[in-house]
């Protein structure tokens, strides 16, 4: 599972009403409770390279930060407070509301949670299309193969929109079924750590660097491409010639690219 971005934080007038700069995620009543943890937790990973964490606001859970590292009964049992204490917004929808302030900083400090990026996981194989208006602001759903919706996330500035009006998600690649485990496990995650690479040069390429996230494409990015990248030049074709990020910039895109891969 990895991520793209949904646009930013903004004041209430700006988001479809409700609370300045928060942001409010739905996911499909009927997935697992495993798999609204997995959604949190690359959530909350994303985040993290941006040195923020996700804060939830309603009351009962209201300050409680979610933590991908504390055993797995605790996570399912914040997800599930958070979610009773949403109002319901739809039969077939849970939402939870939080912020996102940096780290070490309360969400009520200035300069805490303004403009920060909004983030939505997304489905190998399905896609991403985005939307706005509906007391709901700039928003982003991320749909599986099939074109269900599994998550959507709202309350983004509709001033900043992304500058795409949706994506598809590469297919995760099929792998020989002698290879062991072990090796499966690692060809896996250099896959997913290569896909996270280019979605964020592509994020510095076309948007330019967002403000928070300034010193991100430094020396542990490169060393990472360097590394991981050229074992994944299937997933850099198929992202070429699929993602609607780059229609139009085919060729400058590519360049810039073979001349980080080498």
């Amino acid at each position: 599972m990895t991520t793209v971005r949904s646009g930013f934080t903004g004041p209430s007038k700006k988001i479809g009403g409700s609370t300045d700069y928060h942001v409010d995620l739905k996911l499909l009543n009927s997935l697992p409770l495993a798999e609204r943890v997995k959604v949190f937790d690359t959530l909350a990973e994303r985040y993290g390279q941006n040195k923020r964490n996700i804060e939830f606001s309603n009351a009962g859970v209201s300050g409680n930060i979610y933590n991908p590292k504390v055993p797995f009964s605790e996570r399912a049992a914040l997800l599930q407070r958070a979610a009773g204490a949403h109002a319901p917004s739809s039969a077939s929808f849970s939402s939870y509301d939080f912020y996102v302030p940096f780290q070490g900083q309360s969400r009520f400090q200035k300069g805490a949670v303004e403009d920060a990026s909004i983030y939505i996981p997304t489905v190998a194989g399905g896609s991403v299309r985005r939307g706005s208006g509906g007391g709901y602001g700039y928003y982003s759903e991320a749909l599986d193969p099939s074109g269900k919706v599994l998550y959507r996330v709202g309350h983004g500035n509709v001033d900043r929109p992304e500058k795409d009006r949706g994506l598809l998600v590469p297919e995760v690649p099929q792998l020989p079924s002698s290879e062991s485990q072990v090796a499966l496990d690692q060809r896996v995650q250099g896959q997913k750590e290569g896909a996270n690479a280019v979605a964020t040069l592509m994020e510095k390429l076309l948007y330019g660097e967002p403000k928070e996230e300034t010193g991100l494409f430094g020396e542990k990015l490169n060393s990472m491409i360097a590394g991981r990248m050229n074992s994944n030049r299937a997933f850099v074709n198929e992202f070429l010639q699929y993602n609607p990020y780059i229609q139009g910039k085919q060729q400058a895109t590519t360049d810039f690219l073979s001349g980080m891969l080498g």
